[in-house]
């Protein structure tokens, strides 16, 4: 057994001043408190306590070891204190994951509101376009969209996703606007690239629903969701994105959808959590708080207005 248990034996043997009260109270019997404070004094090398048949006493090597357990057991009774008040409230920092434009439009503004709720969290927010091993990478929440592949990671639905196809005004009027997705490859697409990415095929719905892939190239890529929006906007190609990072844009007119007949609808925002028997309070506290500030978003509805749901 762990040595703090030998300490708590030995203590309550102190404390009661015989193997019989301690073994009653600790649950075990007599011979078995006996027989642990005898391989106790073997491995300290000192004789703990003084045996009679009226009591037990501590010797003075004894007296050294019941001080020295008793403040080890008061830190240890103190760190189990604080790490069960950590579970039923949340504190410590809370490592998120999100990508670049969904995170900067969307996720990065409601921080300080949720750290005004929450004000013994600390938020670590972690911008990227690339898929993150939350476990490698210590991540508590990571924010993802589209179709996620099976894994024994915990996934919360917050909203749906739609990701279309679109360019400025400008370049479909000095190129124009495809009418099915094949004409996509004599166009010029702005496409996501970082090591793993398969961003250079993009996903479409056939007349029955069923997802094919279709590879698309360009003469610009990066590894920035908003620095592919920039192009787009300067007329530069044609992007395929997340409602979410061009909402106001396509509110706006700047940037103009095609191809709808062929946009995939079962796509969704999620929430990705480590697989865990209980997850700690910081992490259901932000799961709740983003699924109450998702809930009928703006962006969910004009999602759903497109015939998402």
């Amino acid at each position: 057994m762990h040595a703090v248990d030998d300490m708590t034996i030995f203590t309550r043997v102190v404390d009661r001043q015989g193997f019989s009260a301690a073994g009653r109270e600790l649950r075990m019997s007599t011979a078995v408190v006996s027989s642990r404070i005898a391989k106790l004094e073997q491995v300290l090398g000192v004789r703990l306590l003084n045996r009679t048949t009226r009591n037990v006493r501590p010797t003075e090597e004894g007296l050294v070891y019941y001080e020295h357990c008793m403040k080890v057991l008061s830190d240890v009774q103190e760190v189990e204190h604080r790490l069960a008040e950590m579970k039923r409230r949340p504190a410590g920092a809370l490592r998120v994951s999100m990508p670049i434009s969904l995170g900067r439009r969307h996720i990065a503004p409601l921080m300080p509101d949720f750290v005004a709720e929450n004000p013994d969290i600390q938020v670590r927010l972690q911008a990227t376009d690339r898929v993150v091993n939350i476990l490698d990478e210590d991540v508590n929440v990571a924010i993802r969209k589209g179709v996620l592949p099976a894994s024994g990671d915990i996934m919360r639905r917050l909203a749906p996703d739609l990701r279309v196809v679109c360019a400025a005004p400008n370049y479909w009027k000095a190129h124009g606007i495809p009418k099915t997705p094949d004409e996509l490859k004599s166009h010029n697409c702005l496409l996501l690239r970082y090591p793993g990415s398969r961003r250079y095929t993009w996903q479409f719905a056939d007349d029955g629903g069923a997802i094919t892939n279709l590879t698309v190239s360009g003469n610009m890529d990066s590894s920035s969701s908003d620095v592919l929006i920039d192009w787009a906007l300067e007329g530069h190609g044609i992007i395929m994105k997340s409602v979410w990072d061009i909402s106001k844009e396509l509110e706006n007119g700047a940037l103009v959808p095609a191809l709808a007949d062929f946009w995939p609808r079962d796509l969704s925002l999620h929430t990705l959590m480590q697989s865990r028997r209980e997850q700690p309070a910081k992490t259901r506290a932000f799961i709740d708080f983003l699924a109450l500030r998702f809930h009928d978003h703006p962006v969910a509805r004009m999602i759903e207005g497109l015939g998402v749901t």
